[in-house]
């Protein structure tokens, strides 16, 4: 009995680890597509750290970046930018993204923030109710390379048609790494809770 349940633990350690890395395999590659964001109603900026000295993380400039460049090059004419105040954050996501997106010189009619949400789903949903009471109905989703094939994902879930702007990934090797093993874990949990 006992060597059978070795075996069988055996057996579920390397199917598990098959399937993790299959699916990092594919946020990996995903992560390289080359994205087009068309035309839209406006983009929506999502979340990503913001540090106790109010500093925004890597991650969370690059992200800034890539809308701001989509937003000067006419994708759309509103910038939403989304996310909360965490725990171990000075101030709402959104706030510091609206902070610096004026200091570019955006004016303050074209940033939209959204500052309540905790995770992807809540940026998308409580951005979909400001576009739904603007009467937007499409989106350019702005996030981190990585995370971007999950959020379009998540934006049809919630009925917003959308298309992507990837932000390119931090130069930092831990950070690279460790967002693409959250990520994976992401898309496992995505994928079995429409199980």
């Amino acid at each position: 009995m006992r060597r059978m349940l070795i075996r069988l633990l055996i057996v579920c350690v390397a199917l598990g680890a098959l399937v993790g890395g299959s699916v990092l395999t594919a946020v990996c590659l995903c992560a390289g597509r080359d994205f087009h964001a068309e035309k839209s109603d406006c983009i929506l900026v999502l979340g990503a750290h913001v540090w106790m000295d109010g500093r925004m993380s890597n991650a969370l400039t690059y992200r800034c970046e890539a809308a701001l460049a989509a937003w000067r090059a006419g994708v759309a004419p509103v910038l939403i930018v989304c996310g909360g105040q965490g725990k171990n954050e000075p101030e709402p996501e959104a706030d510091a993204m609206r902070r610096w997106m004026l200091a570019q010189g955006v004016p303050e009619a074209a940033v939209i923030a959204e500052n309540t949400s905790r995770n992807t789903r809540e940026n998308l949903i409580n951005a979909r109710t400001i576009m739904q009471a603007r009467g937007w109905t499409t989106a350019a989703v702005c996030t981190s390379d990585y995370h971007l094939t999950r959020a379009l994902w998540q934006a049809r879930d919630e009925g917003i048609p959308a298309t992507g702007i990837p932000a390119p990934s931090t130069k930092d090797v831990k950070s690279f790494v460790r967002g693409r093993l959250r990520e994976t874990c992401s898309w496992i949990l995505y994928f079995l809770r429409r199980i």
